[in-house]
C-alpha cells in the first residue's frame, strides 16, 4: 500500500478518535513504523509516519485537554465525553500516559484559548508541508518550536511566574537551659542583690582570708569572663 494512503488513513482514523488509549495506539504504531524506515532507510515513509505520530501526539493533547473541560462540568454540553465517572487522571492513567506528557501534547495542540489553539494548528500545518517539501522527518521539538513561536506572535509571551516566597530564617538556636546555668547565674544573682557591709564582713573572717581571698579572686576571674561574654549580646539587644 503506497505510503500516502496510509497516511490518509492514519490521519482519518486519529479524526475520528474520541478516546485518548485510541490515540495512543496510533502513536504507539506510527513510532514503530518510523523505527522500521529508519532501518530500511526508507527517508519518504519515515517522514509520513513520524508526521502521524506527532499528530497522535496532538490529538492525545486535544483529547486530554477536553477531558479537563468534562472534568469540570464542561459548557454548553459540547464536550464528547459523557458523564460517565470517568476522570482525566483515570483517562490518562487507562491510556499509559502521564501528566506530565499529557501537559507536553496539550501544548503541541497550542494550550487552552481558541486563538492559541487555531495558531497551533496552523503552525503545526506548516510545519509538516515544510517538513514533505524538504524530506526531512518531523521532530517533536521542532513542531513544539513551531507552535510555541505561532502561539507568542498570537497572544504574546506568557506571563512571568511568580516567585516563590522564601522561608522565613531560622531562629537562633538556643542551648538548652541545664542545671550548672542555673546554679551560676543564680548565684551571681544572690551576689549582685547581697545587702551586707563589706569591710564588716572581711573583718570578722581574718582566720580564714587566706581560703577566702584565693576563692574570691577566683570568682572575680570567671566574672570578668562573664561580663565580657554578655556585653556582645546586649549591645545587640539595644
Amino acid at each position: 500500500m503506497p505510503a500516502l494512503v496510509r497516511y490518509e488513513q492514519a490521519r482519518t482514523a486519529l479524526a475520528e478518535c474520541a478516546r485518548i488509549d485510541e490515540a495512543s495506539e496510533v502513536r504507539d504504531k506510527a513510532a514503530a513504523l518510523a523505527a522500521y524506515a529508519r532501518q530500511r532507510d526508507d527517508r519518504e515513509l519515515e517522514v509520513w509516519v513520524r508526521e502521524i505520530h506527532l499528530r497522535a501526539c496532538v490529538r492525545i493533547g486535544e483529547l486530554s485537554r477536553e477531558l479537563e473541560r468534562a472534568d469540570h462540568g464542561g459548557s454548553g454540553g459540547g464536550s464528547k465525553f459523557p458523564a460517565v465517572g470517568i476522570s482525566k487522571a483515570q483517562a490518562l492513567a487507562d491510556a499509559g500516559i502521564s501528566t506530565s506528557t499529557a501537559h507536553r501534547y496539550e501544548e503541541l495542540a497550542g494550550g487552552r484559548g481558541e486563538q492559541a489553539q487555531a495558531a497551533g494548528r496552523a503552525a503545526m500545518e506548516a510545519y509538516f508541508a515544510q517538513s514533505r517539501a524538504d524530506g526531512t522527518p518531523p521532530t517533536t521539538t521542532g513542531l513544539r518550536g513551531a507552535v510555541l513561536d505561532a502561539v507568542q506572535a498570537t497572544i504574546g509571551p506568557p506571563p512571568p511566574r511568580p516567585k516563590r516566597p522564601s522561608p522565613p530564617p531560622e531562629p537562633p538556636k538556643v542551648a538548652p537551659i541545664g542545671a550548672d546555668w542555673v546554679d551560676w547565674t543564680g548565684a551571681v544573682q544572690d551576689l549582685a542583690r547581697l545587702d551586707c557591709d563589706l569591710p564588716e564582713l572581711a573583718a570578722r573572717s581574718a582566720a580564714l582570708m587566706p581560703t577566702l581571698l584565693r576563692e574570691a579572686l577566683q570568682a572575680a576571674e570567671r566574672l570578668r569572663i562573664w561580663i565580657n561574654l554578655l556585653e556582645p549580646t546586649n549591645d545587640q539587644a539595644h
